[in-house]
Parts: structure tokens; C-alpha cells; sequence
């Protein structure tokens, strides 16, 4: 249904997501990507093609319970129905939880003061966890991977714990918070930063495990940290058990 009343607003939406199922956040074609239900969901219901800005682009497989978007719209929809009508088209692994208009300069991946994610490790199987934690074997030696967390406290250069960059992308990120905390079945790392490089919280959380398990020393990471080289026994967590918990821009 078409509601167009020509003046031009940005509205803002929070999602949540399990992305088990998607191929990712981006768009992309002949895969299910979360961009591509949103946008699809937009366009049935304001009746235009609608392209949303997301605060961070996660990974295939991965989930988030506080992803931001904004978009620019000239639909007169108060956002409150936007929101109702936007959760009667998508499909069940996407909410959207808030929805609010903002100013017109809000983008919500430029205007994002920091991100905040989640790294969920569970130790033994699980038939209800398997969609979103990493199963390891045996418990971990916390410590270790503690001290690993605070060497990552403040500027620094992560190459070393990234995928390959885009060209002219900075590997330069301000770790804020990163703390592991046990919790009844394993572990999760709580790692908040003013932006991310693509791979890193998978990275971090890979090889901190291998501290965790002997199979690297300290001296091993703070060095790679130093040298911005990948250390040999690095590895990327999978996906399953990462999440976008929220976004934090300036009053609040």
C-alpha cells in the first residue's frame, strides 16, 4: 500500500535476528540474506523500494538481538505501524523490536559511537545450543584468556586477528570492554569496541580458546598483537556462536 506524503523522514528500527539461515546480513544475489527479507518486507509495505544503512554487516550464520538500521522514507506510516506491519511480513528468525524517527542526519552506521558483541562457547554438545554456541570439548583455563582480554584494552592495530581487509580499510579499532564470564554450560566473551574489522571477534575468541586449552602461550598473542602477523595456531570461531547485542550512539 502506498502512504507517500513527499516529506522526507528517517525512521530507525532495532532489530533481532537468527542467522542461522541467512547467508549474512548484505544483500546479495540468489542467497537469503537479512538486508534482502528486510527490504523485501519495506517495499510490500510502504509500496516503494526502501534501501536501509545497517550498523554493522554480520556474518553468515551469525545473530544479533540489537542490529541497528536506519532509512530514508517519504511514507507518512507512523513508525509504531511500521513496526507492527514490518513483524506481520517478516519471517519468524526477524523482529523488529523498536522503531523511531530520528533526524535526517542519523546514519546508523556512521553516527554508531560503539558496538557491542557476543561470543558464546558451551562446553560438551548440546541439541539446543548447537545453532548458537561453539562446542568445544572440556572446560577452559579462564585466566589465561583473561589476560588476553585485557592486552586488547585501547587503540590497537588487528591485523593480526582479521580477515583480509578492504582495500584502504583501517585494521585500527579501540577495544572498550572485553571480559570472558563462565556461565552454567562454558563461556561467553563480551567484547565492545568503536568499530570492528571483518573477522575479528571470531578471531579473538578462537585463539583466545586455544589459550584456554594450552594449546598457545600469552606471549604468543601479545606478540602477534605487536607484529600485526596471524600467529600460527590462530582460528576463526565459527559463526554460530557470535551476536550483535546493541549499538550505542550518543544519548545512550
Amino acid at each position: 500500500m502506498k502512504n507517500i506524503s513527499g516529506e522526507l523522514r528517517n525512521i530507525k528500527l532495532t532489530l533481532e535476528y537468527d542467522g542461522t539461515e541467512f547467508h549474512g546480513w548484505q544483500i546479495q544475489k540468489a542467497a537469503r540474506t537479512v538486508q534482502g527479507v528486510l527490504e523485501e518486507a519495506l517495499e510490500r509495505l510502504l509500496g516503494t523500494p526502501h534501501r536501509v544503512i545497517a550498523a554493522s554487516r554480520t556474518d553468515a550464520g551469525a545473530h544479533a538481538r540489537g542490529q541497528v538500521v536506519s532509512l530514508h522514507t517519504r511514507s507518512a506510516m507512523p513508525e509504531g505501524r511500521v513496526m507492527l506491519g514490518l513483524n506481520a511480513l517478516l519471517p519468524e528468525d526477524v523482529v523488529v523490536r523498536e522503531a523511531s524517527e530520528v533526524g535526517l542526519d542519523f546514519n546508523a552506521r556512521r553516527s554508531a559511537k560503539s558496538r557491542r558483541y557476543s561470543y558464546t562457547v558451551i562446553v560438551g554438545p548440546s541439541a539446543l545450543w548447537r545453532g548458537n554456541a561453539w562446542s568445544i570439548r572440556r572446560p577452559l583455563k579462564l585466566s589465561v584468556m583473561e589476560d588476553a582480554c585485557r592486552g586488547i584494552i585501547g587503540l590497537k592495530d588487528f591485523r593480526a586477528f582479521s580477515g583480509i581487509p578492504e582495500q584502504g580499510d583501517s585494521t585500527l579499532c579501540t577495544v572498550i570492554e572485553s571480559v570472558w564470564r563462565e556461565w552454567p554450560r562454558g563461556y561467553v566473551l563480551e567484547i565492545e569496541a568503536d568499530r570492528f574489522v571483518t573477522h575479528m571477534v571470531r578471531t579473538l575468541a578462537g585463539t583466545m580458546v586455544r589459550l584456554g586449552e594450552g594449546k598457545m602461550e600469552v606471549n604468543e598473542f601479545v606478540e602477534a598483537l605487536r607484529t600485526r602477523t596471524r600467529p600460527k595456531l590462530a582460528m576463526t570461531a565459527p559463526a554460530r556462536g557470535l551476536c550483535l547485542e546493541r549499538v550505542k550512539y550518543d544519548g545512550g
